[in-house]
C-alpha cells in the first residue's frame, strides 16, 4: 500500500470512528446489539487505523489526564478474576471489559487528530430524540418503531432503565450548557434548553426514582452555579419552580408503589453484604463475574443478620444482581485496589472538567454530580449498557485536552 492510500484510509477510518462514536446514544436505546456493535466497531477501526498509518498512538494516548487511571481501573479487574477465578458468568466477562477503554481512548486520540465534540453532542442529542420518538410509538401504536411492546418502557428493565439512565446524564447535560453559556444566540439556547426539558421528560416518564433524583440534582447543582457566576437570581428561582412543577406532577402520576421507599430497607441489607464480601476480600473483591455467587454465598451462610425496618419487616434478599450502590459495588467487587483506580479516574475527569469552563464544556460541570447521584442507591456501574453511556461520557469529557492541544497548534503555526 502506498503511503498515499494509507493517509487516505486512516481518514477514513478516523471519520468512521467519530460517526460511530457518536451513535452510541442511539445504540443504547435500540439495545445491546446498537451500543455493543458501535463500541466494538470503533475499538477495532481505531487499531486499524493504527497499524494502516504505522502509527503507534500508546505514548500519544496515555499522556492524557484520563488514560492511565482508566487502564488501571480495567487492570484491577482483570487481576481480580485472576486471583479470585470467575464466577458463573466466566473470565471472559471481566476481561473484555477492555472494550470500553479502548472505545473512550480511540475517540480521545481521534480528537487530536479532527474535531470530535460537536459529533458527540449531536450523538448525545440524537439519542434523546431517537428515545422519544420510540416512547412516543411505543404509547400510540403500542409498539415502537422495532416492534418491541410499550411496557419495555414503562418498567425498570430494558429500554426504559437505558433511556433514563441516558437521559438522566443528557438533561442536566443540555440544561446547564443552555443556562450556563452566555455566548449562545437565542436561537442555540432554545433548542439546548429544548433538548434538555425532552431528555428530562424521558426521566419523568420512565418513573424510575433514581434517575429522575439525580437528573434534578445535577440541574439544581447547575443552578448554584449560575447563581454563583452571573447573580441571575431571578433565571435561577424559575429554573427552580419549572423543576419543582415537573416533580410535583411526577409525584400526582405515580403508583403508590412508586412512592413508596420501602425500597431503601432492602438496600441497606444488600449493603450490609456486600461490605461483609468486602471485608474477606479487602484488597482485590471478590471478582466482578462472581459477584452474585458470591453475594448468594454470603446472604445464605447466616453471618449477616437481616435488617428490620422500623415498622417490624423483615428485609434479607437472598439474590441481587448486583449491590445498588456505586461505592459497595467497586468495593465488593475490586476491593480497594479498585476503588482507589476509580476513585482517581473520577477525580482526573473532573479536573478536566474544571479546567473547560467554556461553551459546551460547562454542561459537563453536571455529570460528577449526576454520576454520584446515580451510585448512591441506583444503577450497576459494571452493567454492560451503563459502562458505554460512561465511556461515551468520559470521552466527552477528554476530547477537551486533545483539541485544545490541536487548536493552540493550529495558532502557533
Amino acid at each position: 500500500m502506498t503511503e498515499e492510500k494509507r493517509r487516505l484510509w486512516a481518514q477514513r477510518l478516523d471519520r468512521f470512528c467519530v460517526v460511530a462514536g457518536a451513535l452510541v446514544p442511539v445504540g443504547l436505546v435500540i439495545g445491546n446489539v446498537g451500543f455493543e456493535a458501535l463500541v466494538a466497531a470503533v475499538a477495532l477501526a481505531w487499531i486499524v487505523r493504527s497499524c494502516v498509518a504505522r502509527d503507534n498512538p500508546v505514548a500519544r494516548v496515555m499522556a492524557h489526564p484520563l488514560a492511565l487511571p482508566w487502564m488501571a481501573w480495567y487492570a484491577v479487574m482483570v487481576i481480580s478474576v485472576a486471583v479470585n477465578g470467575p464466577g458463573s458468568k466466566g473470565w471472559a466477562h471481566d476481561v473484555v471489559f477492555i472494550r470500553y477503554p479502548l472505545f473512550g481512548l480511540a475517540l480521545i486520540d481521534v480528537s487530536g487528530r479532527r474535531p470530535l465534540a460537536r459529533s458527540l453532542i449531536w450523538g448525545l442529542a440524537a439519542g434523546v430524540v431517537w428515545a422519544a420518538v420510540n416512547t412516543l410509538a411505543a404509547y400510540g401504536l403500542g409498539h415502537d418503531l422495532i416492534g418491541r411492546p410499550l411496557i419495555r418502557y414503562t418498567g425498570k428493565l430494558k429500554e426504559a432503565a437505558r433511556i433514563a439512565g441516558m437521559a438522566g446524564f443528557a438533561a442536566p447535560f443540555f440544561l446547564a450548557w443552555g443556562i450556563l453559556d452566555e455566548g449562545l444566540s437565542k436561537k442555540e439556547k432554545a433548542v439546548i434548553l429544548a433538548l434538555g426539558a425532552l431528555a428530562f421528560v424521558q426521566v419523568v416518564q420512565t418513573h424510575v426514582r433514581t434517575a429522575l433524583l439525580a437528573a434534578t440534582v445535577a440541574v439544581f447543582f447547575s443552578t448554584a452555579i449560575l447563581v454563583v457566576r452571573r447573580r441571575a437570581f431571578a433565571v435561577a428561582a424559575g429554573l427552580c419552580a419549572v423543576l419543582a412543577l415537573a416533580l410535583a406532577l411526577w409525584f400526582s402520576f405515580s403508583s403508590r408503589r412508586q412512592l413508596s421507599f420501602y425500597s431503601i430497607y432492602d438496600r441497606i441489607y444488600y449493603w450490609k453484604v456486600a461490605l461483609a464480601m468486602w471485608m474477606e476480600h479487602p484488597v482485590l473483591g471478590v471478582g466482578i463475574s462472581s459477584f452474585q455467587d458470591a453475594y448468594k454465598e454470603m446472604a445464605a451462610s447466616g453471618m449477616i443478620d437481616a435488617f428490620v425496618s422500623p415498622d417490624g419487616l423483615i428485609w434479607e434478599q437472598k439474590e441481587v444482581m448486583h449491590a445498588h450502590s456505586l461505592f459497595f459495588m467497586v468495593l465488593a467487587c475490586t476491593g480497594l485496589a479498585g476503588l482507589a483506580a476509580f476513585g482517581w479516574l473520577f477525580v482526573n475527569a473532573v479536573r478536566v472538567i474544571a479546567r473547560h469552563l467554556d461553551g459546551w464544556g460547562l454542561g459537563l460541570v453536571s455529570w460528577p454530580v449526576a454520576l454520584v447521584v446515580f451510585g448512591l442507591t441506583g444503577f450497576n456501574i459494571y452493567h454492560s449498557w451503563y459502562q458505554a453511556l460512561q465511556a461515551f461520557f468520559l470521552a466527552l469529557i477528554g476530547v477537551q485536552v486533545f483539541e485544545e492541544k490541536r487548536a493552540r497548534e493550529a495558532d502557533s503555526s
